[in-house]
């Protein structure tokens, strides 16, 4: 019970995030956020890996750095900065939402590249998982229905982006995770990496941004208070319920039962989204909207239903935590 606890509150814990992070992305813009969580999330990270490892910098082989940084830089700073630029444009319902092609991207990366072909059941998943989003993606609204986005469809195609994102980062970060030697390195170690080098590379992208004035601004919709102390308190509490409190509870669940069903469980934030999204942002959720996350969800849990199915002879040679199906939500 503590397991499936433990990954329903990851699940809302994304949603928290999510929610956040879309009020300040309005105020600050989407790459002043991306970056101040990240140092906000750094600095946990560090604390967090001197209690727990006894050190304040990672001991990790060379090879491994290279794949964790490159999955840093795409996963954190390029991938979570077309999400939070989707959550401005087109909401934080569908954004979550659009963030579900990650594992069905994961899974038709891994074919190539991690030698992880694709059964049945898992091209069924992806086909189930895609055709949910493109169900709800397509639903016509009226000047009636609820809130409306500054650029919807500019914000689906980002939402899609940051889910490359995310798939191409994981992929990285199994590489990365690897080690030399059959040395594994610990899921927290791993973490730590990638925030080293997607703060590093976000910040200076946000300089490069800044130095060509195009950098986004926000719309400062939806309240005329600007103040540097709200922003700051929605990027902490985003950056506390998503690399700290979510990931610590997704790690407590898959520790605790098994990975598949876990990660369903923790794929299930585009429903819990769906009443915050109607009270907190005022938006008109139809049965369709419902019905295609519901889709979505179920075509993810048939991908992890073929993990587990292709995992009944574990590889001696990985550890658990790269046998660990991957999760729908992001990863910073």
């Amino acid at each position: 019970m503590i397991g499936e606890l433990a990954a329903i509150g990851a699940a809302s814990c994304w949603v928290i995030t999510a929610m956040a992070f879309t009020e300040a992305g309005r105020r600050v813009g989407a790459t002043v956020v991306n970056v101040t969580r990240l140092w906000a999330a750094l600095a946990i990270l560090v604390i967090v890996h001197g209690v727990l490892f006894g050190s304040w910098w990672p001991d990790v082989p060379t090879s491994s750095w290279w794949y964790l940084g490159l999955s840093g830089v795409i996963g954190l700073a390029l991938g979570d900065q077309f999400l939070f630029r989707a959550l401005v444009d087109a909401g934080p319902r569908i954004s979550t939402l659009m963030m579900t092609v990650a594992p069905a991207l994961t899974a038709i990366i891994a074919w190539p590249v991690l030698d992880q072909p694709l059964g049945w059941l898992a091209m069924l998943g992806i086909v189930v998982t895609l055709g949910g989003i493109a169900w709800v993606v397509g639903e016509r609204r009226g000047d009636d229905d609820g809130r409306t986005y500054p650029n919807p469809a500019r914000g689906v195609f980002l939402g899609f982006l940051g889910g490359i994102g995310q798939a191409v980062g994981l992929i990285l970060a199994k590489l990365g995770m690897e080690g030399i030697g059959g040395e594994t390195i610990d899921p927290w170690t791993a973490t730590y990496v990638r925030m080293i080098l997607g703060t590093v590379s976000a910040t200076l992208l946000m300089a490069a941004l800044l130095g060509t004035r195009r950098i986004d601004r926000g719309t400062g919709e939806s309240s005329p208070s600007r103040g540097v102390g709200l922003v700051s308190t929605l990027i902490i509490v985003g950056a506390v319920f998503g690399p700290v409190l979510g990931v610590w509870l997704s790690l407590v669940s898959i520790d605790r039962i098994d990975a598949g069903i876990a990660a369903t469980l923790m794929s299930l934030s585009p429903i819990f989204i769906l009443p915050v999204a109607k009270v907190v942002e005022g938006e008109t959720i139809s049965p369709r909207a419902v019905l295609g996350a519901v889709i979505a969800v179920v075509g993810v849990g048939l991908l992890f239903i073929a993990a587990g199915d292709a995992s009944d002879e574990p590889d001696p040679q990985l550890s658990r935590w790269e046998r660990s199906a991957p999760s729908s939500t992001s990863s910073g």
